[in-house]
């Protein structure tokens, strides 16, 4: 696991303190691999409940302890102090959610994606889950091989390297070589992962049951099983096979943009083998300082990708950085195809209203307010939910809204839409169709990207382009 190792500690926040800090932390991260490397995940609701209080109540503890150490030092001191409190905090939640995994490791990848919602040794400690997460032992791994084909991966693959050299959430990433002779990456589902799931939903549901009396009750709840439903979808790798066929057939040569192509005779449920995209992901890009026109380059590829399969009805509904690979010829690769919504008809229509209200006919926007969050106009509340609407849109659509590239390396941007999520969240103005809560999420985690990546992209000029191209 050594190569898991170095690109967790290479992506540790330097916190300026002495070597010895820097070397205790990296006994800390062996340490954490080593103990996850053998452990099952827990199964049941009230274990991972119980260890997810835990969790919860150390890192109160910890920044408790925190605020009464700042009573009795200086500033200087107490800044010391906040920085060692954030990291040691950052390994705690990275130990506990790497035990976890499943849909709590979903959501630290969600948080550590969104600049300034977390403190910033934290988020970058976390944002390694995307892709530097604690993997498994090829011994528990091996099983799930087994049942899928009732073979070993030495058996079926021609070579297969029993270190993984990625693990997420759901599962983790061996190199492979098929028999024909083709690089591949083998991504194979941690054991159980499917139970742990619904585990963590009679536990979401048991806690929501306070709010049956909110007005916002039916819409939460609709939200809670869409994300219960999406969730689900992503450990059936049957599905993301065919998300990644569709994908791939609306990308040419020409745009720069690859999808990694399925071998379906080494897939199955559990398992799931594609072309091995050889790259580096976004810390290693931006680790090697890149020049402004690479980033503007690839930040075009990311809008034009995202893009083209938001007007295809395909919603890559999780654009965070794992998911994207840098390669060294300047095309972009786009990985893990499980968190993608397929539109009804009726969210379709919905999609349609929204763009067209957003883009040409503003006075659409009650209609949308109306249908998007079910609210009706004479509600007391609709005027607020009309401005929430008009205030999203207006942030999201500013990028649009003046000639040549934006750039999205200012963060007075990304700082506002912030502002905004967090207003919304604290005002409870959250009733909303359940697509949004997706659709949401993609708009938000496409923008803290292109942040993070300091892209200038004229997204004016790429939308012009893909509406031509796919004018449905």
């Amino acid at each position: 696991m050594d190569v898991n190792i170095s690109q967790l500690i290479a992506a540790l926040p330097d916190d300026g303190g002495p070597s010895s800090t820097q070397t205790l932390t990296q006994e800390r991260v062996h340490e954490i691999f080593a103990d996850l490397a053998y452990r099952p995940m827990p199964l049941g609701s009230l274990h991972r409940l119980w260890t997810a209080s835990e969790l919860s109540a150390q890192i109160a503890l910890a920044y408790l302890a925190y605020g009464i150490r700042q009573w009795f030092c200086d500033a200087e001191t107490a800044e010391k102090a906040l920085l060692e409190t954030n990291l040691r905090v950052a390994l705690k939640v990275f130990h506990r959610l790497g035990y976890l995994r499943g849909a709590f490791a979903k959501i630290g990848q969600t948080a550590a994606h969104m600049p300034n919602v977390l403190p910033d040794q934290v988020a970058e400690t976390l944002d390694t889950l995307h892709s530097s997460a604690p993997p498994m032992h090829y011994l528990l791994i091996r099983e799930v091989v087994r049942n899928e084909f009732g073979k070993d991966p030495e058996e079926l693959f021609a070579t297969f390297e029993r270190e993984a050299f990625a693990a997420a959430s759901i599962g983790q990433v061996h190199r492979a070589t098929l028999k024909t002779g083709e690089r591949v990456a083998v991504k194979i589902q941690y054991p159980g992962i499917a139970r742990t799931i619904d585990a963590d939903f009679r536990n979401i549901q048991a806690l929501m049951l306070p709010m049956r009396l909110g007005k916002e009750w039916e819409s939460v709840k609709a939200q809670a099983g869409e994300i219960h439903r999406m969730l689900k979808q992503e450990v059936d790798y049957r599905q993301e096979a065919e998300s990644l066929r569709n994908a791939a057939a609306l990308f040419q040569p020409e745009d720069g943009i690859v999808v990694p192509r399925v071998y379906p005779e080494v897939s199955g449920l559990r398992v799931l083998t594609t072309e091995l995209l050889q790259g580096t992901h976004l810390p290693e890009y931006l680790a090697a300082n890149p020049t402004q026109a690479s980033r503007n380059e690839f930040g075009t590829k990311i809008d034009r990708a995202w893009w083209r399969l938001y007007l295809a009805f395909i919603g890559y509904s999780d654009p965070n950085p794992g998911n994207y690979i840098f390669l060294s010829d300047g095309r972009l690769g786009l990985l893990d195809f499980g968190c993608v919504r397929h539109f009804t008809e009726e969210e379709r229509e919905l999609v349609r209203l929204a763009d067209k209200a957003a883009f040409e006919d503003p006075s659409l926007m009650p209609q949308l307010v109306q249908k998007a969050c079910g609210i009706h106009p004479a509600d007391p509340e609709f005027g607020a939910y009309l401005r929430i609407m008009q205030d999203t849109c207006d942030w999201m659509l500013a990028p649009h809204s003046q000639p040549g590239p934006f750039d999205f390396g200012n963060p007075s941007h990304f700082d506002k839409g912030a502002e905004l999520f967090s207003g919304v969240v604290r005002s409870r103005h959250v009733r909303a169709h359940p697509m949004y809560v997706y659709h949401n999420r993609a708009v938000y985690g496409l923008l803290a990207l292109l942040y993070r990546l300091g892209a200038q992209v004229d997204v004016a000029e790429v939308l012009r382009q893909e509406r031509a191209r796919n004018p449905a």
